[in-house]
């Protein structure tokens, strides 16, 4: 479809009008309706709107995307388990990509405990399920719980989830109070359903009070709290459901799967088959070497247009979340040897001042492209966003044979490589 005939009174939006659909009009309508009503928010978002554009119904993956998904899924609890184990041994290549900007006293902890529930961001490319990051402290199960209302597409399995796992408490990086109103849905919803009165509060007012906590905090940021408090919550660890290891939160996690010198100990493991399925959902990726070769930066530069940086940790907070902290290398020559060569020496682009910033370079992964309907938020019309890229956030939980797919959501974006949520997002759960 032409760019040109699309119009743009939308911020970061290129849309067309769609045919009219009284039925899937009204549908949608009531959809965003129920949004509202059930407090779904942003920072700086209004209260009497929605703050991403409504899909119109539910995105269906088919049967084979989402047979694919659940097999990433179980595929990467034996990844994640096995890279545990391997730090646990003393693996200096898992150590080294694992403690990166972490400090020595938040290294190491529970690691005779696993992973019990994750949420993926997947691309979809060539119809294939490709993996670019494991999120442990994930915002979503609210929105799980809103979308339901609006759609009516099942949020029980993932909340019958929370209650196996026994989460009474929510506790909160002081850091980001913004996640809050996404965490009173989570209680909202296990008050209704299961009669559990959860508890929301932040780090700073942490007790043990018996009851199991889910962590909404990685375990790299417990350092904002002072000692005393600290030692408070590390030793309460057996009431936080997601264990206190903190590999899990490291971006520089994935790339492990593409250490030659791991793909023994990876397969002994977890076994070739679940190996092969990884690797086939996961880009080939490396952590930037420190005082890296001239001869691999040249390369790096000159094959650049299948190459991303990502900032794996940074000081500054902002770099590593959000998409924010990731360059491409086929966008702009010029900027792509600026990234590269402050990469090199270790810090942000343009930000000299943040020093002991470690990188990890990957292989590009270009969204499959959708045409996708949606409601103007102003006028109302149904829409159609054209040439979309799309990401799913699927949410597992363990079981004894491997995950369970408990549902999640699809965000699209037709103006930028990065697909995040936001007012020039379509957004919609997604179904088989």
């Amino acid at each position: 479809m032409s760019k040109r005939n699309q119009l743009r009174d939308l911020p970061d939006v290129g849309y067309v009008v769609a045919d009219p659909d009284t039925a899937l009009r009204e549908a949608a309508e009531l959809a965003s309706h129920l949004l509202i009503k059930a407090g779904v928010r942003f920072t700086g978002s209004t209260e009497s709107m929605v703050p991403w554009l409504v899909g119109v119904r539910p995105f269906a993956l088919g049967v084979e995307l989402y047979e694919r998904l659940e097999r990433l899924g179980e595929a990467v609890f034996a990844f994640l388990d096995a890279t545990q184990d391997l730090y646990a041994d003393g693996n200096p290549i898992v150590r080294e990509h694992l403690d990166t900007g972490v400090p020595a006293d938040l290294r190491g902890f529970d690691l005779d405990r696993y992973i019990q529930m994750y949420r993926l961001d997947v691309a979809v490319s060539g119809g294939m399920p490709v993996l670019t990051e494991v999120e442990e402290i994930f915002g979503n199960a609210g929105k799980v719980h809103a979308f339901e209302l609006a759609y009516g597409v099942s949020a029980t399995p993932l909340y019958a989830a929370f209650h196996r796992l026994g989460i009474a408490n929510i506790w909160l990086d002081d850091g980001y109070p913004m996640y809050r109103s996404e965490n009173e849905l989570v209680a909202q919803r296990m008050k209704d359903e299961f009669g559990v009165d959860v508890h929301i509060a932040p780090f700073s007012e942490f007790r043990d009070d018996g009851r199991v906590g889910w962590r909404f905090c990685y375990v790299k940021q417990l350092r904002q709290y002072d000692k005393h408090l600290r030692s408070r919550i590390l030793a309460a660890s057996d009431r936080l459901v997601n264990p206190l290891f903190h590999g899990y939160g490291t971006k520089g996690l994935l790339s492990l799967a593409w250490d030659d010198q791991l793909t023994g100990h990876l397969t002994a493991r977890m076994g070739k088959d679940r190996v092969a399925t990884l690797r086939a959902g996961v880009p080939r990726s490396q952590l930037l070497p420190i005082n890296p070769a001239p001869e691999f930066i040249d390369d790096l530069k000159t094959n650049r247009r299948r190459k991303v940086l990502k900032v794996v940790d940074s000081d500054a907070a902002e770099y590593t979340w959000g998409s924010r902290g990731i360059y491409f290398g086929d966008q702009s020559a010029r900027r792509w040897t600026q990234a590269v060569d402050a990469a090199t020496v270790g810090h942000i682009p343009g930000r000299p001042d943040l020093a002991g910033t470690r990188f990890v370079i990957s292989d590009l992964v270009d969204s499959d492209k959708f045409d996708v309907e949606f409601l103007h938020p102003m006028s109302a019309q149904l829409c159609v966003m054209p040439d979309a890229r799309l990401r799913l956030t699927p949410i597992f939980a363990r079981r004894e044979s491997g995950g369970d797919l408990l549902g999640g959501h699809a965000t699209f974006v037709n103006t930028s490589r990065k697909v995040h949520l936001g007012r020039h997002a379509v957004c919609a759960p997604f179904t088989k």
